[in-house]
């Protein structure tokens, strides 16, 4: 289980609306920053922790770019995921998040011990976000290696929505985000129809998300629990574990 990326913000609030760009040029993300995320299962158990460095950033012809190496603690290794890198990717107009944590988490608790594919998992949101404004639906595909056959897994996000800000205390510490909307399917296992939740923080893209079935109950969380900046580092242990 591998993932990825993006860090830090400055936010001043006016009637609500962000002052600036999403991306801005992600220099919070410097090459001696790293970051965490937790994934929790459906009963709030610990499915993976994986941890981020940034290995390179540099400047593209119309934005940004910065690659993450994941890092995965053995104690944690439930499932294998083929890829150690990924990349956050801004431009004039949108900010692409290419990582795991925008996986479900039960996808990787219920395919545990098996080899993962998770390279597609791609989110696009635009940089200067609105409340109230409709997004394009995605879809990616997570391949699941089942010697000697290869599984495809889709997951498909549509009516998606900004519909909120709202400020999230986090292990990491406490960011002002805006809250996208979706309804979620995954295919071929349709009993994984619900809804998602995600809270994304100026120039560090995901924070948190959290995906619930079509009763509303909670079927996994993925959350950023720490934060290194190079000259400080955030962890608080959440309560209960």
């Amino acid at each position: 289980m591998k993932a990825l990326l993006s860090l830090c913000f400055l936010i001043f609030g006016i009637n609500g609306i962000f002052c600036q760009s999403l991306c801005s040029d992600l220099k919070s993300l410097s090459k001696s920053t790293s970051l965490e995320f937790t994934s929790y299962g459906t009963a709030n158990n610990i499915i993976g922790v994986t941890e981020y460095e940034v290995s390179s950033a540099f400047a593209t012809q119309d934005g940004n770019r910065i690659i993450l190496k994941a890092i995965l603690p053995e104690e944690y290794s439930i499932s294998n995921t083929k890829q150690t890198y990924y990349e956050v990717e801004c431009n004039s107009s949108v900010l692409r998040v290419n990582h795991k944590n925008v996986i479900p988490a039960y996808v990787f608790e219920e395919y545990s011990n098996m080899e993962v594919d998770a390279s597609e998992s791609s989110i696009s949101i635009p940089v200067n976000p609105e409340i109230g404004q409709k997004l394009e639906d995605i879809s990616f595909s997570v391949e699941i290696l089942v010697a000697p056959i290869t599984h495809k897994v889709s997951y498909f996000l549509t009516d998606r929505s900004i519909k909120s800000q709202e400020t999230i205390n986090t292990p990491a510490g406490t960011f002002e985000c805006f809250v996208i909307e979706a309804n979620s399917k995954m295919k071929p296992k349709n009993k994984n129809t619900g809804t998602v939740k995600q809270w994304f923080a100026p120039e560090i893209g995901l924070i948190k998300q959290v995906d619930y079935d079509v009763s509303g109950k909670v079927t996994s969380v993925n959350l950023l629990t720490a934060l290194n900046s190079g000259n400080q580092q955030t962890k608080i242990a959440i309560e209960g574990e």
